[in-house]
């Protein structure tokens, strides 16, 4: 299950050091350089070019090493790249700088949670719902599922999900979220029921095939677990859950 990033005119940015190094030239508008470049690196880190897009995100900083946006979305790209210490690096610098960006907070807190600080990343998703004006306090929500969940406090993930179709009501993430629980609690019909308003609106995942197949076996469907199966490992062969088929025997 994907978790979702909120993102606001700009994408991802890039640091150096502690210190500044902002690179000073007669004539030039810093600012206006800076904030080119991290243009720049955002067009093409959404293009998958992460080599050109660090490389203009560093130059971004070099200009104007206060530029949060640039390090807002140097510190997504080196979560990309795995580099979490970076990635937390900036993260913090871009706060620093720009401490009441609800943008900021939310990609953070997913950060945090994917880094295994699930309390800490909680704690900013929450932050960000305590926001006015931010737009989009359902994927906020959806989030803390994500989070709660792979935590283990099952409970609140519940409670977020269920918060978070609220909002929207044809959430993927809620929705897949609710369907898995339902599933742990021995509650088909109601997994099965999520599941089917989950796949009306999103395309297959491995994760959705997965619990499509458990749910079918278990409501005796043979027929249709095996051609759920059939999608598994032709669509994603290379998942774990392709794996779990091997192992469960299911063809």
């Amino acid at each position: 299950m994907r978790i979702a990033f909120h993102v606001t005119g700009l994408l991802f940015a890039l640091t150096v050091s502690g210190c500044s190094m902002t690179t000073q030239r007669e004539g030039v508008d810093n600012k206006k350089v800076s904030v080119a470049n991290t243009e720049l690196g955002v067009a093409y880190l959404a293009q998958g070019k992460n080599k050109v897009a660090m490389s203009k995100l560093k130059k971004a900083l070099e200009y104007d090493d206060d530029n949060a946006n640039a390090h807002h979305y140097i510190a997504e790209l080196y979560r990309r790249l795995e580099q979490n210490d970076l990635a937390d690096k900036h993260f913090k610098e871009a706060l620093d700088r720009d401490k009441d960006n609800s943008s900021l907070k939310n990609n953070y807190g997913i950060f945090l949670c994917g880094a295994g600080s699930y309390e800490k990343g909680i704690k900013y998703l929450k932050e960000v719902l305590l926001d006015p004006l931010y737009s989009d306090k359902g994927q906020a929500y959806e989030n803390m599922g994500l989070c709660a969940g792979k935590q283990g406090n099952i409970r609140n993930a519940e409670e977020y999900y269920i918060s978070a179709l609220k909002f929207n009501m044809n959430s993927p993430s809620a929705l897949l979220g609710l369907a898995q629980i339902a599933f742990d609690k021995r509650n088909i019909k109601l997994a099965s029921d999520y599941l089917n308003r989950h796949n009306k609106i999103s395309r297959p995942t491995a994760q959705s095939l997965w619990l499509g197949i458990l749910i079918a076996r278990k409501q005796g469907l043979k027929g249709k677990a095996g051609s759920m199966a059939i999608k598994l490992k032709s669509y994603f062969p290379d998942s774990k859950e392709a794996k779990y088929l091997e192992k469960l025997k299911i063809r």
